[in-house]
């Protein structure tokens, strides 16, 4: 599957994501910077994405995540995106 992913950006992934067909969103994750969780990380799976901005995501509930945080994206376990250092 992370063949068929063709961006390079985390907004992009998920844009592109939302708009195949078929596609069972339950077998994606995204793992983020979230200050205060155990290792300052959390893990959704991307049904759990209610709006995809332009400098974030919104989660269920009403929780806004900067792209910039996002440390990797996965398929079935695989990585499809992970955050390179500037």
């Amino acid at each position: 599957m992370s063949n068929i992913i063709k961006s390079k950006h985390p907004r992009d992934i998920f844009s592109e994501l939302k708009w195949k067909e078929n596609l069972d969103i339950n077998e994606y994750s995204v793992e983020y910077i979230h200050i205060g969780a155990p290792r300052n990380t959390k893990t959704d799976s991307l049904d759990a994405i209610v709006s995809i901005g332009h400098l974030f995501f919104t989660l269920i509930p009403d929780t806004m995540i900067p792209y910039h945080r996002i440390l990797q994206i996965k398929y079935k376990g695989k990585t499809i995106y992970v955050k390179t250092e500037p």
